[in-house]
């Protein structure tokens, strides 16, 4: 891949995915509250690396600047789930032809009190309807182990962040989300 990657949430559990969307772009553009103080420890890779310490919290400030940047060829994405405008305003962004990938907590596959649509689905629904920008979910799950349940590690959501960089499908579980009772709590 060649471009402009935005990277969006991802200096916590996501940066190894954060590093290997950097590897593949021409340019990156880091955003987090602590991206000011984020770096990759490899010399090209911060090179090539525009650190936004904006919250997204901010979508005004954040837009404004992300805006100065875009088109994006690929986007990596952890934002809260009821960011719906954030959400759609970052689709306007994404280059045609390019990769959206949206990290989820497993309840976003969950429907609404009144039996509205999950966010998943939404969103699933809503970028249908965009046939230029291909569009992938990660929904994080837990793991089965050792006669226990446990959440994901790092190293496990980022592995399923990459998979849809190198392979996307439209919704990629990363663990599992059955049953939903063995959850962890």
């Amino acid at each position: 891949m060649t471009g402009t990657a935005l990277l969006l949430g991802t200096t916590g559990m996501l940066s190894a995915a954060a590093r290997h969307a950097a590897g593949l772009a021409e340019k990156s553009v880091i955003v987090s509250r602590n991206a000011g103080s984020f770096s990759f420890g490899d010399e090209v890779l911060d090179a090539k690396c525009i650190a936004l310490p904006i919250s997204y919290e901010d979508e005004p400030a954040l837009l404004a600047a992300l805006e100065e940047h875009a088109p994006f060829d690929l986007a990596l994405t952890w934002i809260r789930p009821r960011a719906e405008l954030l959400r759609a305003a970052l689709d306007a962004l994404v280059a045609p032809g390019g990769t959206l990938i949206e990290v989820m907590g497993s309840r976003s596959i969950l429907a609404g009190k009144n039996g509205e649509p999950s966010i998943a689905s939404i969103r699933a629904e809503a970028l249908a309807h965009q046939p230029d920008i291909s569009y992938a979910q990660v929904v994080l799950g837990f793991v089965h182990e050792n006669g226990a349940s446990r959440w994901l590690n790092h190293e496990e959501i980022s592995a399923a962040a990459i998979a849809q960089m190198e392979m996307p499908l439209p919704r990629r579980i990363a663990g599992t989300l059955e049953p939903w009772d063995a959850r962890p709590q």
